[in-house]
């Protein structure tokens, strides 16, 4: 133990920008930063989903108000601008939808030859070649047919009949009418789609999708996917039902390969020799459509890309657009939509209709901007609630910031994280009392002045540390002390106690500083019951696992401290200092004589004494000389319930029938009498 022990308890913390400063400079600018702010006139402040909802709602709004006034403006004044601005959407619709009807032939394509090229799926295995066409196909309804050429032209085939799926094996080889496609397989190395192919069985024509499969460069086969033109145009006769649009699909001028009105129809091109196996255009039920490249008369478009073409039947008047579509195969196919002319002022009550559609996705777009508006308010709840309790210094009770799409957000969650992080370890080396303390006294010149407190303060030792040490590795001696320091500071916290300073395998601590405790000495002693209680319980637990127990002495003392900063110029100390400190010390050191066997020894002087003693249980030890000072200090130890009876015979006058005078009221420590005080004495 040091000579002097106010020197030890020293708590370290950065001096304030005041302290290196001469005195005017610094008082000026700790005021101008610490100082109260003026009472500032209360601000609005709006929920940022009400901002977001009103921003973007009000966006939409306009957008939405200025494009729908524009078009019927447009519409009313020029019937061939909107047919344009309707030929242009609604042909890239159909494209769209077609597309979407025939590209997961090749998503299908591309899945299963992937699987084969990564050998997930071996080629020759029937078996699982069949489940796998079969699981595939069931989960595209789009799709029709699904295959596997082998390079010898035989393979397996799934195909939709009728509701079920019908799998079987296929031989190829001596047909005559083998598709270019699959003998030229080898040859490829991307997907092409074949020219409309008429199936006997199905008697449906269909269109072909062939992917060649390879395997480090080896050509193991093709996947065959295959859909139907019937099932393209019942898609059609789908969309006319649902936007009344009277679309078609051909496949040249002569030839049409969808349209509404073939659904319910069959056609045999079995026998057919010349031209695709497809309906000519003058088979489907359409009068218009069949005379629209022989009697239709161009008309002046806007769109490049769209041709108007105007034909007259049967004393009507019909309007075509058609635009060209690539992608299947090496021709490209002709889109269309055909409507009356008399519905031309449909267009506009269209475009009103599509007005009120227009506001009911503003509202959907105002709830879902509603529903993100609140997700990130919701964040930034989370981020001022968890900012509150780093206001509060509730650093352990702040959960992790979950993370977010949003990258802003999700940049401060992680710097957050970061921080909380930090402050808690810098919570283990600074008492999270005095940096609330200093916080709360803004006002005050370099952030806690010197003044003087009644205070109780303790000191623990370790006895025979060192020894204990001497045959202990580095890192197992400070996992001992990191262990012990733990059980103390968690007792002397639960009290409201500060932990000033670990110094070697010693503690100090004091109560009634930085707050203003009335009840310090009551508090110090309960503390010290609690560290007495841990010890035991932690010795119990050392034995158990063949170490050797520690022994413990604790000293208390209450007394006036000067409580403040105490320093350099460069830096400063939040500490207590005075004779009190001094006699704790002291005291602490003198229990080491009269512990024995004792794991635990608690002395306190008299004055801790006659403050606390309706909390715990004393035993009078008598005066006793404390080194560095003269005269006697009165000491007291603490006797737990469970030592009480013991040491209740032992401190008793002699005679076997002598029993303890009982504590009298409340006193100076000179006027304690009694052997025993405190609320369980006998």
């Amino acid at each position: 133990m040091p000579d002097s022990p106010s020197a030890r308890v020293q708590l370290p913390l950065p001096a304030p920008a005041s302290a290196a400063k001469p005195a005017g400079q610094a008082g000026s600018k700790t005021r101008a930063k610490l100082a109260p702010e003026p009472a500032r006139r209360r601000r609005l402040r709006l929920p940022i989903a009400a901002v977001l909802v009103a921003g973007f709602g009000s966006l939409m709004l306009a957008a939405v108000a200025s494009v729908l006034v524009l078009g019927l403006v447009s519409a009313s004044t020029n019937t061939f601008a909107l047919l344009n601005d309707k030929a242009d959407l609604a042909l890239a619709g159909v494209e769209v939808r077609v597309r979407h009807q025939l590209d997961p032939a090749r998503e299908m394509a591309r899945f299963v030859s992937g699987l084969i090229e990564r050998g997930d799926l071996r080629a020759n295995d029937g078996t699982a070649m069949t489940d796998t066409l079969r699981g595939a196909l069931a989960g595209a309804p789009d799709v029709t047919g699904l295959a596997f050429i082998r390079p010898d032209l035989t393979g397996i085939r799934v195909a939709r009949l009728n509701g079920d799926l019908i799998a079987e094996p296929f031989d190829m080889q001596g047909e005559s009418d083998i598709p270019p496609e699959v003998l030229d397989g080898p040859n490829r190395s991307a997907a092409s789609w074949a020219d409309p192919r008429w199936l006997k069985e199905a008697q449906n024509s269909f269109l072909t999708l062939y992917q060649p499969v390879r395997r480090d460069g080896r050509y193991l086969g093709q996947v065959a996917v295959g859909v139907s033109l019937g099932d393209l145009s019942r898609f059609l006769s789908v969309l006319y039902v649902e936007q009344g649009l009277n679309a078609f699909v051909l496949y040249d001028h002569s030839h049409v390969l969808a349209h509404p009105a073939l659904v319910g129809r069959s056609f045999d091109f079995s026998g057919k020799l010349d031209g695709p196996p497809l309906p000519r255009i003058d088979q489907v039920d359409d009068p218009a459509l069949a005379a629209l490249w022989t009697s239709g008369v161009p008309v002046q478009s806007l769109k490049k890309r769209v041709e108007a073409r105007g034909v007259r039947v049967l004393g009507s008047d019909y309007m075509f657009l058609t635009r060209s579509m690539a992608g299947y195969g090496q021709q490209d196919w002709i889109i269309g939509i055909g409507y009356r002319d008399g519905e031309m002022g449909v267009e506009i009550r269209r475009l009103y209709i599509t007005g009120a559609v227009g506001f009911a996705i503003l509202l959907v777009s105002v709830g879902v901007a509603l529903l993100v508006g609140r997700r990130i308010s919701r964040q930034v709840a989370r981020l001022a609630e968890a900012a509150d309790r780093v206001r509060a210094f509730e650093f352990r009770a702040i959960p992790d910031l979950p993370d977010s799409r949003l990258r802003e957000m999700a940049r401060a969650a992680t710097a957050f994280n970061a921080m909380v992080a930090g402050l808690r370890w810098f919570e283990t080396y600074v008492p999270k009392a005095l940096v609330l303390r200093l916080m709360r006294q803004r006002e005050t010149e370099g952030g806690l002045v010197s003044v003087q407190r009644e205070v109780t303060v303790m000191f623990t030792d370790i006895r025979g540390f060192s020894r204990m040490a001497e045959h202990m590795a580095a890192a197992d001696t400070a996992t001992l002390l990191n262990e012990h320091f733990t059980l103390l500071a968690a007792c002397i916290e639960a009290e409201g106690g500060t932990v000033d300073k670990f110094i070697g395998d010693s503690l100090m601590a004091f109560w009634g500083a930085p707050e203003a405790q009335e009840d310090h000495a009551v508090r110090a002693l309960r503390a010290a019951l609690a560290i007495h209680h841990a010890i035991r319980a932690d010795n119990r637990r050392r034995v158990t696992a063949g170490q050797a127990p520690i022994h413990v002495r604790v000293g208390l003392h209450s007394g006036p401290v000067v409580v403040g900063n105490i320093g350099s110029d460069s830096r400063i100390n939040y500490t207590i200092v005075g004779d009190t400190v001094n006699v704790a010390a002291r005291i602490e050191e003198l229990s080491g004589g009269l512990q024995g066997d004792a794991e635990v020894i608690v002395l306190t002087s008299g004055v801790t004494a006659a403050k606390g003693k309706n909390a715990v249980t004393l035993v009078r030890q008598g005066g006793r000389s404390l080194r560095g000072r003269t005269g006697m200090t009165e000491l007291w130890r603490l006797v737990p319930e469970d030592e009480r009876k013991e040491a209740a015979k032992v401190a008793a006058p002699s005679g076997a029938n002598a029993t303890p005078s009982p504590a009298p009221s409340p006193g100076p420590v000179e006027g304690i009498k009694p052997e025993f005080v405190g609320k369980d004495a006998p």
